[in-house]
């Protein structure tokens, strides 16, 4: 049986990790709850190993966090999941606006990936529209924006 070796914790090298949102989550108000999908890959071939760093999210204008979020890892080629499914609950702040949660986004090589996805629901009375003010950060990465879209009542 073949073990898998993570390299020693390297506080800070969540710098080599490139992370993206997957798509734009949409949702109307009152309707089921939709996932916020973002991924995180490595931009070096040597494995990657930060050990815990907390991850902040700010859901975009219109959307709340319930609280509950998974994540997988993936082979970047096929897409195909490598490894069981986590569901954790996280951290809620600002009425669900913000998400916090401690994992280690550790990567054995480039050829693999991890896939998130936290569970929002668009706000009773939001305005329908696309929105751009979320934001995602994980430990000392850069943060990137996080985008949303409420629909209409009609559109769900």
């Amino acid at each position: 049986m073949a073990t898998q070796i993570q390299a020693p914790v390297q506080p800070g090298s969540e710098n080599q990790l490139y992370i993206l949102q997957q798509g734009i989550v949409e949702d109307a108000p009152g309707g089921v709850p939709a996932h916020l999908s973002f991924g995180i890959l490595s931009t070096v071939p040597d494995p990657v190993n930060p050990g815990d760093v907390t991850f902040t999210l700010k859901a975009p204008t219109g959307f709340v966090f319930t609280g509950w979020l998974s994540w997988a890892y993936h082979d970047v080629n096929t897409l195909q999941a490598k490894g069981n499914l986590q569901t954790v609950q996280g951290t809620l702040r600002d009425g669900g606006r913000t998400l916090t949660f401690t994992h280690n986004p550790s990567l054995s090589t480039n050829q693999e990936a991890l896939g998130y996805a936290a569970q929002v629901t668009a706000i009773d009375g939001a305005t329908p529209g696309r929105f751009a003010d979320g934001q995602l950060k994980v430990g000392a990465a850069n943060p990137i924006k996080l985008k949303g879209r409420v629909l209409a009542a009609d559109e769900d």
